[in-house]
């Protein structure tokens, strides 16, 4: 017999079933079966427990379809096979594909793209279910169009294929149900007691099949499906609807009476409730009133607002409604995109909470590992690659070590052969140039015993993978690698620790890591077995393989709120459902034709006669699936949507809130985050320290502050709040900066372009992490080599007047030799693309020393010394100032130091080389800024006569390019022209002597190319680079008392964030690495708006300042 009940949701098909059953059980009539979904099963059985009492399991069993099979199987002796699992199916695929790929038109290249292998197997998997035969498949492409027809042909090929790798000892569950049809009428399964079937929307082919079965053994069958009758006209009826009469049919055929009975049960839940569900689709003009609110209707800002609105909603429903958390349930069409803010949002608010969640192995550190190995040994041993690689965590090697050569692998890029060769490394540590020092020596030793014990297991795996032929020796390669990281250990290891952590949901996901690695080699190797795979095709094949693999964990607690997909809302008696992410992007969701078929071409096979679902019966479906979720809850119904979709566009509403506001008159809500948040502790005290002068922050405020914690809280926040960057104490600056100050002129620079900064950087050492690269610093050092020892070499020799440019040119090639080989350590650890780009750097530097020896060929002053030292072992005491309160030391190196003898006193001039595009600003030098060139000359003025034999009078400070000028123009030049230009680059930029005499000395020419100053017709010199005597005295006291200045503040331990600024495109933010660290406040740090001063003003300011 046949008995179906249909009914609209809530209408009493289910409480009529388990009644009966009830009945039975206690006349002690066995032989019961409840079949339900799979997802439902758990859910029943409580129900059903419920309902009968403790004695329903002698009597009755909940099972599902799959179940079922397991039961009969075990009864009728027919599961010998031991059932594949997702990963050894798509091993089977793959073999299937293997033996096929030569006769498949569209799909021949399957056997080496996993992706796509994985796509024809979801597509066997669709087939199977709807019980679709090769045979069908075969007289449908002949009925298709050409598109479709090859698929179809590709597709019969890859069953028959598939199954014949299954024929050889192993089942595939999708065969289950097929298998299943077959076997229970040999079963006791519809003959010893009435089966009663209840919450399927509809039933694929094998189902249907399993059904057909028990009708044919005339079995006692009740079905429950949630329609409008046989003959209704309800779109979101139509799958049920159709299931039904397809039933009716098939007990026609056996000549089966079906009885049908409909139950007008009155539901037990809220009247608004009652008349949403009656009146969703029926698009009428009728309202009423929204009793208790029990529907509402909410709008959030942002996906994390709408979640924390629901975590609150909870609080708020278990504190008023008197419910408990399991009492209420979550559902968001979409849900993946909403999992992550709605478990941290329930974090947040402390409401326990359960998804239903399976996280795909993919997302975890061992899949990592064993993705990020393949793409090291089978890339070129990318530096990122190996770095993903130990950042798993999963390579043993300790976070500390990690770290350490992260920042050397980061600084010199290493990649290919440099990880696997023999000799030690030999790159400095601290980058290009830097001398060798014992500490570097032991750093760079423990970092190459570092990389060998990352690299050598990688290496093993190469070479292993190299050697084998086969899928079973490539997955003995990669089990004998992961042997070697010790990844068993390191995984349960691993879950203890979360387990002692608290974290118990977290450790039973690592528990079962291992597991599934485990199972996935073992099936390669006994699937696969002797299939010719190279390392990379295998890589492929396993990661897909794995992918096919989710881990989960069971809660802790039962009273939780449950949440997930709207397909997955199976659960009776919930009071009170919250429907996230009510948009008309979501609701409904009509989803494209899955794997290898698209919409298109499964409405043509439905037109055939062959139905996989989809097309345009997707529609249906998803309407039906959105009725089913609303009508749930018997209390409250909460819609909300976000006004933005993912993608940042506007969203609107969906039809589901729309007519939830029409039937019931409702305005939606915006939601008032701040508000929201007062429904828990942590949300509120947020609000408290939040500083915002709304209502709901100084409610959380004055509520926190009423309390003796809260108080103390606060107290500590805001002293931490109004705590400002500066001022260090006295110890803490002695500490960071000694006893006594001694500063370089570049940190001279630095304190005066930001002290913050400069605390950062010299205080607390906070260094990026930067490649090396021969870059503006390196190719400084560079130049400054070669320039210094060839000027030094040709003074000794010839002089500057008499040397030829072929002599200039060797010597250039003999100082960058030395440099190679003495300061980079050769080419041998360089890459080819380095050594490419050195050597065009060659034609550079002799032009930059040909333009050198030119100027001082021309020039009475000669160079005294290079490289001259101030300080510490230097060939000069340290500049000292001082003024009774302050007192500070100035070390640092003059890169060049030239003189003119006249009169039997010493004329100075200090040369810096610049590779950039720095010049002479005196603005700059207002601003106690620049100053470097400066503190050379007054201190040789004061300490040079001891070294020179001569008073000293100083001559000027000239930044000289030690780079190649590059020339602008905007069409073709003349020679003329083009001279001209390069004239005016060879200009140096500085300050000098305004003495005619020691102007000519400097530059033996009428008309000056390399001094910064023109010769007028009249003969009388302009510009603005020259200073008097008088004012060079006038400018050595304002460079003093801006050292003073800044040794007063940086002794008073002043670290306030106060950039310079004079422009968007110079600043001293603008290059400022520390930014994430100093998170400038305007209301608190203050910008020095530097203006630009003209030499009047200046040179009037400092007679001023006199």
């Amino acid at each position: 017999m046949l008995k179906l009940i249909l009914g609209t949701a809530g209408s009493g098909k289910t409480s009529l079933i388990t009644n009966e059953i009830r009945k039975k059980v206690m006349l002690q009539e066995g032989g019961i079966f409840m079949l339900v979904p799979e997802q439902y099963s758990h859910e029943a059985e409580r129900e059903l427990c419920s309902v009968c009492g403790d004695n329903l399991s002698l009597y009755a069993e909940v099972l599902s379809f799959s179940r079922m099979a397991v039961r009969v199987f075990q009864e009728t002796g027919t599961g010998g096979k031991t059932p594949l699992d997702k990963g050894g199916r798509l091993l089977c695929m793959s073999l299937a594909l293997n033996e096929i790929s030569t006769r498949l038109k569209l799909y021949s290249s399957a056997r080496n793209r996993a992706e796509l292998s994985a796509s024809l197997l979801q597509t066997v998997t669709e087939l199977k279910a709807a019980c679709i035969s090769s045979d069908d498949l075969i007289k449908a492409a002949q009925r298709a169009g050409v598109g479709l027809s090859e698929k179809l042909y590709d597709l019969a090929l890859c069953l028959d294929a598939y199954d014949a790798v299954l024929a050889q000892g192993r089942a595939d569950p999708a065969d289950r149900l097929l298998r299943l049809a077959e076997t229970i009428g040999q079963s006791s399964v519809g003959s010893s007691g009435p089966i009663y079937i209840d919450g399927f929307t509809d039933f694929t082919g094998a189902e249907l099949l399993v059904i057909k079965e028990l009708l044919r053994k005339n079995a006692d069958l009740t079905l429950c499906l949630t329609c409008d009758g046989l003959y209704g006209d309800y779109e979101h009826f139509e799958p049920s609807r159709n299931a039904a009469n397809t039933l009716v049919r098939l007990a026609k055929d056996f000549g089966i009476e079906t009885e049908i009975v409909s139950p007008e049960a009155a539901p037990i839940k809220a009247a608004p409730l009652l008349f949403l569900d009656e009146k969703l689709y029926s698009y009428t003009s009728e309202t009423r009133e929204n009793t208790n609110n029990c529907i509402s209707v909410v709008k959030a800002d942002s996906l994390r607002s709408e979640c924390e609105m629901a975590a609150a909603k909870c609080l708020e429903l278990v504190r008023d409604k008197l419910c408990r958390f399991r009492d209420i349930a979550i559902a968001v069409r979409g849900f993946d995109s909403y999992s992550a803010a709605l478990e941290e949002a329930f974090r947040f608010y402390k409401v326990p909470l359960f998804t239903a969640r399976r996280g795909s192995i993919l997302q975890k550190p061992v899949a990592a590992l064993v993705s990020d190995a393949f793409e090291v040994i089978l890339g070129s041993w990318e530096a990122d690659a190996v770095l993903s690689y130990m950042k798993t965590g999963l390579t043993g090697i300790a976070q500390e070590d990690r770290d350490v050569l992260e920042t050397y692998v980061t600084m010199w890029d290493i990649r290919g052969s440099m990880w696997t060769r023999k000799k030690p490394w030999s790159l400095h540590p601290d980058g290009f140039g830097m001398e060798p020092t014992d500490e570097s020596t032991e750093l760079l030793a423990r970092i190459d015993a570092i990389r060998r014990v990352l690299s050598a297991p990688l290496a093993v795996l190469s070479e292993n993978g190299k050697k084998a032929q086969t899928a079973t020796e490539q997955a003995k390669a990669l089990s004998d690698f992961l042997a070697a990281l010790r990844l068993p250990e390191t995984l349960e290891n691993k879950a203890k620790e979360l387990e002692a952590s608290d974290r118990s949901l977290l450790a039973a996901e690592y528990a079962q890591l291992w597991e599934i690695v485990r199972s996935s080699l073992e099936q390669t190797a006994a699937i696969l077995g002797d299939t010719p795979m190279t390392q990379e095709q295998f890589s492929k094949l396993f990661l897909q393989t794995l992918s096919q693999y989710d881990v989960s964990a069971i809660p802790v607690s039962l009273d939780r709120v449950s949440a997930g997909d709207m397909d997955r809302m199976r659960r009776r008696n919930i009071k009170h459902l919250i429907i996230l992410g009510a948009s008309d992007d979501r609701i409904p969701l009509l989803k494209q034709g899955s794997g290898i078929l698209s919409d298109e071409e499964r409405d043509e096979l439905n037109g055939i006669g062959l139905s996989l679902g989809g097309g345009t019966d997707e529609l249906s479906r998803e309407l039906s699936l959105i009725y089913n979720c609303v009508t749930l809850p018997s209390e409250t119904l909460t819609l909300s949507y976000c006004g933005q979709s993912e993608n940042g566009a506007q969203a609107r509403p969906s039809f589901l809130i729309a007519r939830a506001k029409l039937l019931f008159g409702l305005e939606e809500k915006a939601l008032e985050l701040n508000k929201t948040r007062l429904a828990a502790p942590e949300p509120a005290f947020l609000l408290a320290v939040n500083g915002a002068e709304d209502e709901s922050s100084l409610l959380a405020y004055s509520y926190f502050s009423g309390t003796d914690e809260g108080k103390l809280k606060l107290s500590e926040l805001r002293e931490k709040a109004g705590q400002k960057r500066g001022k260090l104490s006295e110890s803490t600056v002695k500490a960071l900066y000694g006893e006594k100050l001694s500063l370089s002129p570049s940190r001279t620079d630095a304190y005066s372009a930001c002290r913050f900064s400069y605390f950062l950087r010299y205080g607390l050492k906070l260094e990026e992490s930067e490649r090396a690269g021969f870059e503006a610093p390196e190719l400084g050092t560079f130049m400054h080599y070669v320039l210094e020892n060839v000027a030094g070499e040709i003074s000794k020799g010839s002089g500057f007047k008499s040397v030829s440019p072929e002599e200039t040119d060797a010597l250039v090639d003999k100082y960058t030799d030395l440099y190679i080989a003495e300061r980079l350590g050769g080419f041998d650890d360089k890459s080819p693309r380095f050594v490419y780009l050195f050597g065009r750097l060659r034609p550079s530097v002799r032009r930059v020393v040909k333009d050198m020896v030119r100027e001082l060929s021309r020039s009475d002053f000669a160079p005294l010394d290079f490289e001259l030292g101030l300080g510490a072992g230097g060939e000069l005491p340290p500049v000292r100032i001082e003024d009774g309160n302050n007192e500070l030391y100035i070390n640092g190196i003059a890169d060049r130091v030239d003189g003119c003898l006249r009169d039997g006193k010493l004329y100075l001039r200090i040369i810096d080389y610049k590779t950039g595009k720095k010049s002479f600003s005196l603005s700059d030098i207002w601003y106690g800024m620049g100053m470097q060139m400066l503190l050379y000359l007054f201190a040789l003025e004061q300490e040079g006569e001891k070294r020179y034999g001569a008073p000293i009078i100083p001559a000027g400070v000239l930044y000289v390019p030690a780079r190649d000028s590059i020339i602008s123009a905007s069409g073709d030049l003349t020679d003329e022209e083009l001279e001209a230009l390069k004239a005016k680059n060879r200009k140096r930029s500085g300050l000098i002597l305004d003495d005619s005499s020691i102007i000519s000395a400097m530059e033996n020419s009428e008309s000056p190319e390399y001094i910064p100053v023109t010769v007028k017709k009249d003969g009388t010199l302009s510009s603005d680079s020259l200073a008097k005597g008088e004012q060079f005295k006038t400018l050595h006291a304002h460079v003093d008392k801006r050292l003073l200045e800044l040794s007063e503040n940086l002794s008073g331990g002043k670290i306030e964030a106060s950039p310079y600024y004079r422009g968007e495109a110079d600043n001293a933010c603008l290059y400022c690495p520390y930014g994430a660290v100093c998170r400038f406040d305007e209301n608190n740090d203050k910008i020095r708006y530097l203006s630009k001063l003209k030499p009047s003003d200046f040179w009037g300011r400092l007679e001023v300042e006199k």
